[in-house]
């Protein structure tokens, strides 16, 4: 069993997971999965996570995961430590349980189309971020941009 190593291949550790899926409703397929799978989950949600477009730079150049990280005006070497913060990690769970819970995130937007006589009405049946809206609400305040649908242009 590969175990979820916070700052390496997780931003939390499975006893921690564990312990926030405790306390909240309509975990059923978490609790129904085998500790590898519960594992496997997590190492996904992170893996899903480290390609957003977060504020401020990690804490060490080497680390292999986006968190720990600092603030960029922060000086190199300085704060020797950083914590992964709650909501990162809450955020790694619940997108976690996401998955478990219906097997892949949603895909790009789909489009629906009907013929109304000469007509053609076309729209889109959701909206393009790929990720849960709860898990989105736990991460905005550390991203650069706070939804997929903002552009951030840098010279």
């Amino acid at each position: 069993m590969i175990l979820p190593t916070p700052g390496t291949n997780s931003y939390v550790s499975l006893d921690a997971a564990n312990a926030l899926a405790s306390g909240r409703l309509f975990t059923a397929a978490w609790t129904a999965a085998t500790g590898d799978t519960r594992a496997q989950a997590l190492m996904t949600a992170t893996a899903l996570l480290d390609r957003m477009q977060w504020q401020g730079r990690r804490l060490a150049p080497t680390q292999p995961l986006a968190w720990p990280r600092v603030a960029d005006r922060c000086p190199e070497g300085f704060p020797l430590t950083a914590d992964i913060p709650t909501p990162i990690a809450a955020a790694t769970v619940e997108l976690a349980i996401f998955l478990l819970g219906n097997g892949e995130l949603p895909g790009g937007p789909a489009i629906m189309q009907r013929m109304l006589g000469d007509s053609m009405v076309m729209h889109f049946a959701h909206v393009a971020d790929e990720l849960p809206k709860h898990v989105r609400r736990l991460i905005e305040p550390f991203l650069r941009v706070s939804s997929a649908n903002v552009a951030e242009v840098r010279f």
